[in-house]
């Protein structure tokens, strides 16, 4: 018999640390899909040697982790990721025992519906999930004919980018507003990349505290602000980091 999920709820509120599968194809925390439940799950962990066993047995699977270790202090953080990706529910892990337990009973989303619409933070959690899915069987290193409901995954991913709002950056200069940058990046070819975020923790994740302005913009809008030098927009690239040319926009948009 496992611990009650109150009794794994408060534990994986009032413990010093534990430890959280990561996947490497997204650099955010592993997810699965309950087969009876349907939950989304992340997976957590009391002790570095039981999410390794994990690692081990999912690499069977040519599945990729990585243990990320979370401090005390560092829980809200790690349950504010969790609903920003759309996970609802954690698999806490402890010796023998897996308990599951819905986020809700662990910790409270904040609340933003008292803020006017426009002072609300974009959250695109619905997108982050099927990105978060999509992203991981694709990076999966098997053959093409191996991987599952590839085209099913692909479907929802596009309907969600259809629909979603991002941001996008730019560096205004204080002394000349008329002077604005765009940030990019270089892939490895020295192709330049957009960066465009799906919410304000992946913006983040990539500004590290650098002053820039956001522009709040809807999928169809994208095409017309690629900047001139740009080869692609590369979708929150420090989290599931989706490369789209201007073409592969235009065809999502129809």
């Amino acid at each position: 018999m496992g611990i009650s999920i109150e009794e794994a709820a408060k534990q994986l509120q009032t413990r010093e640390r534990f430890f959280v599968a990561y996947a490497q194809a997204t650099k955010l925390p592993y997810v699965t899909c309950d087969e009876e439940s349907y939950n989304d799950q992340a997976w957590v962990f009391a002790t570095e040697e039981e999410i390794k066993e994990f690692g081990k047995k999912k690499l069977e699977d040519k599945i990729l982790l990585m243990g990320m270790r979370y401090e005390k202090k560092d829980f809200p953080r790690f349950y504010g990721t969790l609903y920003a990706i759309g996970v609802n529910s954690v698999v806490w892990n402890d010796g023998e025992d897996s308990t599951e337990v819905e986020i809700e009973k662990i910790a409270r989303q904040a609340d933003f519906s008292k803020l006017e619409p426009a002072k609300r933070p974009l959250m695109n959690p619905t997108l982050q999930l099927s990105a978060i899915y999509f992203m991981q069987e694709l990076r999966r290193p098997v053959k093409n004919e191996e991987r599952g409901n590839m085209r099913e995954l692909e479907e929802e991913l596009i309907v969600n980018l259809r629909k979603a709002e991002y941001l996008l950056a730019v560096d205004v200069n204080p002394d000349d507003p008329k002077k604005v940058n765009i940030p990019y990046l270089n892939d490895k070819e020295g192709k330049i990349l957009q960066p465009v975020f799906t919410d304000a923790m992946e913006f983040e994740k990539f500004a590290k505290g650098k002053k820039l302005r956001l522009m709040k913009v809807p999928f169809n809008k994208l095409p017309g602000l690629m900047m001139q030098q740009a080869e692609n927009y590369v979708i929150n690239p420090m989290g599931f980091n989706l490369i789209l040319s201007k073409d592969q926009l235009n065809k999502i948009i129809g």
